[in-house]
């Protein structure tokens, strides 16, 4: 028997912006997938990066 080379494939992974509500996920809830490319995925964390921003400089004194 010969070791593989390099593991196993990944299938999918999470987009960073979405690890938040995977996290708050609670067994039974169901959960979709959907392919997205990286620009998208780059596009969407500046986009959730501008609402926490702005929801800091509302809480702010």
């Amino acid at each position: 028997m010969e070791q593989t080379v390099g593991g196993y494939a990944k299938i999918a992974t999470v987009a960073s912006v979405d690890l938040p509500v995977i996290a708050q996920a609670t067994p039974g809830d169901t959960i979709r997938f959907e392919k997205i490319d990286l620009a998208t995925a780059h596009i969407l964390a500046s986009e959730e990066q501008k609402k926490i921003k702005s929801i800091k400089n509302i809480f702010q004194v």
